[in-house]
Formats: structure tokens, C-alpha cells, sequence
């Protein structure tokens, strides 16, 4: 690293949120009840880019199947929750003094169902451009009144790294034990925990 970390932005689906395979699976069922039948393969890749933006990959009618998909995900809120480690390791990070925001492309509507403080989310709806543009990260780069070189972004995909490099940001990329084959990344960790080895 560069500098000092004073700040973290978090992605939340699939990186502090145990809901990659239920998100696909919204997806996936959505676009099949929309007349579109597309391999999960397809879908799996385009997880953490705003929902409209991939429902324009498949469909004429992207404002319907990304509403769709919504009340489909919702359904099954019950199935989603943080990885284990993930709120022992946000106690941790505060009781150092470091700050830390969330950057997702699902709607306000949605993160206001989680128990998470909502002052600490840049939703969808907050900004005009998603990931994998650097608008959002810009934000909360200003929310916590941190210099970018002094930040880490932490994710789970592709979308996720791109903003942070072309803002000179820290990328830690978190699999979960999945296979990402993502390079463009500057450091990779299997689970959150192991963030602190790297503060």
C-alpha cells in the first residue's frame, strides 16, 4: 500500500452480504419469466453492476425486468445475511479509528431493509452513473473526508476494482472462496477477516 488507510469502502452484495447465488437466481428467474432464457453463466459476471444497466443487456424493457427482479429477490430476503465475519470485523476496523461506507448498485428501498446505518450506503439511487463508473466511490471518498490514496475499496467483482484503480483507491478483491479470475485487483483475500492482517 501506498499510504495509510483511514478509510474503506465496502461493496455489500456478495461481499458483506451472503447473497451472490440468490441474486443470480433473482435474475435468472426474472429474465426467464420475461420471455429471455439466459444461462446463469451470463449472469454471474454482471453481478454488481447497477440493475438497470444489466437488464438492458437482455431485455427491450429494462425498467420492468429490473423491477421485476426486485420483488423477486425481496421474496427471498429470509435466505440473505452477512457473512460471519463480517460485523466482528466492522467493530474492529471503528475501534481503530478507520472509517468505512458502503457503495451498492441495489436501490435505497432495498438497503433500508437490512440492518445496516444508512448514513454509511451510496445506493443506486444516490447517484446518476453506477459502478463501474468512479461516481459513487467519489462520494463516499467525500462522506468520510478522506483523500482517495488513503482509501481501500473492497469487493467482489470486476465492477467493483474498475473505479477504484482509475482513482488511484487500494483494491482488495474478496472471493469467498470462489474462483473470480479477476487480476485487476491489488491484493485478494478468500474472506473479510482477513482484512485486518492487511490494516
Amino acid at each position: 500500500m501506498k499510504g495509510k488507510i483511514n478509510g474503506i469502502i465496502f461493496d455489500l452484495d456478495g461481499t458483506l452480504l451472503d447473497s451472490f447465488s440468490v441474486r443470480v437466481d433473482s435474475w435468472h428467474r426474472d429474465l426467464y419469466l420475461n420471455g429471455e432464457d439466459v444461462d446463469r453463466s451470463k449472469i454471474e459476471p454482471l453481478i454488481g453492476l447497477p440493475g438497470i444497466s444489466l437488464a438492458s443487456i437482455f431485455s427491450s424493457t429494462p425498467e420492468k425486468v429490473e423491477s421485476d427482479e426486485e420483488i423477486l429477490f425481496k421474496e427471498r430476503l429470509s435466505e440473505v445475511g452477512f457473512f460471519p465475519d463480517v460485523i466482528p470485523t466492522l467493530a474492529k476496523i471503528e475501534g481503530m479509528g478507520i472509517k468505512w461506507a458502503i457503495v451498492t448498485s441495489a436501490r435505497r428501498e432495498f438497503v433500508d431493509m437490512l440492518p445496516i446505518a444508512g448514513e454509511k450506503v451510496i445506493t443506486i439511487d444516490d447517484v446518476k452513473n453506477g459502478k463501474p463508473e468512479t461516481e459513487a466511490y467519489e462520494r463516499a471518498a467525500e462522506m468520510m473526508k478522506i483523500k482517495h490514496e488513503n482509501i481501500m475499496v473492497v469487493g467482489d467483482s470486476i465492477n467493483d476494482m474498475i473505479p477504484a484503480k482509475k482513482l488511484g483507491m487500494f483494491s482488495v478483491l474478496v472471493t469467498h472462496g470462489m474462483n473470480k479470475g479477476i487480476n485487476i485487483r491489488d491484493v485478494e483475500i478468500k474472506e473479510i477477516g482477513e482484512l485486518m492482517d492487511l490494516l
